[in-house]
């Protein structure tokens, strides 16, 4: 909570400006991933799947995996297209916008927001999310990232409890050009949240990033997720591809 705190605070008294060339760049979370980076450039693609493998409670629990494109339409602005699957079953469809507000002087802070559309192929459900994005740089080394705001959950079959708050934050250590170890926080988990009910969970999930240079990158993590009767623990995978 102080970090959190503490990382609100340099948000309010860093300045900003709309349009710099040097992009702040700081890493995505593993779990809750953006739509391409903040600051994206025109033209940019990305490829990706994220897959949650569960490592208990394996007989009532599904591998979720979902591949997504991800294109910068304009310099800031990027969208989405999403197909979650359990097992072999493709679940929903997901679509994504991001727009990049702008950065600061200091090529330190960068912020934006994320709009996110999911609807359920089985049953009469629709999520809708809206979230801010900031991040910072502290050095070469530490950045920090959140997304936070809410979900609003509609349809015939969405739970009693309609709105879920959504809270990420994802701590980044650079080892290297190459290599990014992270730490994500999650209050709730973003993938298939139908099957829940829009209670507050929490999710640490410690990782790994490691990118080539010929834009191929893999994130893998391990950690539980803490509901209020259950612990569940998940080995989670993401293969990417930008281009």
């Amino acid at each position: 909570m102080k970090l959190t705190l503490a990382f609100l605070i340099s948000v309010v008294i860093c300045g900003y400006s709309v349009a710099q060339e040097e992009t702040v760049e700081v890493p995505e979370p593993l779990m809750f991933d953006l739509v391409r980076g903040l600051g994206a450039k025109q033209g940019e693609l990305e490829i990706n799947t994220l897959a949650d493998f569960p490592l208990n409670n394996a007989g009532e629990r599904s591998i979720e995996w979902a591949p997504e494109i991800e294109y910068a339409l304009f310099d800031g602005f990027a969208v989405e297209a999403e197909f979650p699957f359990e097992d072999e079953h493709l679940e929903a469809f997901k679509v994504a916008l991001q727009y990049t507000l702008g950065q600061s002087k200091s090529n330190k802070f960068i912020h934006g927001l994320q709009f996110i559309s999911e609807m359920y192929r089985f049953e009469s459900i629709t999520e809708l999310s809206l979230l801010y994005i900031p991040a910072y740089r502290f050095n070469e080394t530490w950045s920090i990232l959140g997304l936070y705001g809410l979900m609003y959950e509609t349809g015939s079959d969405a739970a009693s409890k309609d709105t879920t708050v959504l809270l990420n934050t994802t701590i980044f250590a650079n080892i290297s050009d190459q290599l990014v170890l992270g730490f994500e926080i999650n209050n709730t988990d973003p993938t298939l949240q139908k099957r829940d009910d829009n209670e507050m969970e929490l999710l640490l999930l410690p990782q790994c990033q490691y990118q080539w240079k010929n834009g191929f990158e893999i994130q893998v993590g391990l950690g539980p997720r803490f509901a209020e009767n259950d612990t569940e623990f998940s080995g989670v995978l993401r293969v990417i591809k930008s281009f």
